[in-house]
């Protein structure tokens, strides 16, 4: 079964203090492009995840980021003691104002909120 989803990423590099510089990207929902989107987050030595928990969407992106992302994440030279993390988000607490839906906007918020934390 293939499950017909595109997905809005985000990642900011943190170190910069009160400036995200965010880079952006599309990734659909089929195992190819799960495993794509993980390499991605390697090449740009991401070192923690917060995705948002839409419906059963999320669990093969969780899956496949367990599989191929959190092992050489964790590994990585000069990793965190958080790399390698994966953050679940309610939607509802992610909610912009009313209106329609940014994806993009949305990601970046989700990436500040767990900054703050």
């Amino acid at each position: 079964m293939s499950i017909k989803m595109k997905m809005a990423v985000v990642v900011a590099d943190l170190e910069v203090e009160d400036e995200y510089q965010f880079e952006r990207r599309w990734y659909g929902g089929n195992p190819e492009q799960l495993q794509l989107l993980a390499a991605w987050l390697i090449e740009q030595q991401v070192e923690e995840v917060v995705m948002e928990s839409t419906a059963q969407y999320w669990k093969p992106l969780w899956e496949t980021l367990e599989r191929y992302w959190k092992p050489i994440s964790e590994k990585r030279e000069g990793a965190s003691r958080m790399s390698g993390t994966l953050h679940l988000a309610q939607a509802l607490s992610n909610r912009g104002r009313r209106g329609r839906k940014r994806d993009f906007r949305d990601a970046e918020r989700l990436v500040k909120r767990e900054a703050q934390d």
